[in-house]
């Protein structure tokens, strides 16, 4: 009986660290995410200044957020990580509710050549 009750009480133990240690992870088949987004770090650095708007939306998928700005057209891509494969990004539909979460935010001149680049992962 005292064997059975430690047993019980580790898996609770272990089951609720797993459970809180994901954070604001996600899955391929989500509804959060936009559908074949997976992205790793280095296909994220392959994106530089001066690369075209093609391009970006073909490495990144469609952007979360866009908007015009006086410097150019501001576009925004919030990613989750992956849940199953470390260091594996998903681009949301939405912005998350929390403000540290991670991002790519890209400005786009006239001609949808990237400008500026600045990111969060």
């Amino acid at each position: 009986m005292k064997r059975s009750l430690i047993f019980f009480s580790f898996s609770l133990v272990l089951l609720t660290f797993v459970s809180c240690s994901s954070g604001n992870k996600v899955t391929s088949d989500s509804s959060k995410v936009h559908p074949h987004t997976a992205l790793r770090k280095l296909e994220i650095d392959m994106i530089k200044v001066g690369d075209s708007l093609v391009k970006t939306e073909a490495v990144l998928g469609k952007p979360t957020e866009k908007s015009s700005d006086p410097a150019g057209t501001v576009q925004v891509w919030w990613l989750a990580e992956d849940k199953n494969v470390p260091e594996q990004y998903y681009t949301l539909k939405e912005k998350p509710e929390e403000a540290d979460g991670k991002f790519i935010k890209l400005i786009f001149d006239a001609k949808n050549k990237i400008v500026s680049k600045d990111f969060k992962l």
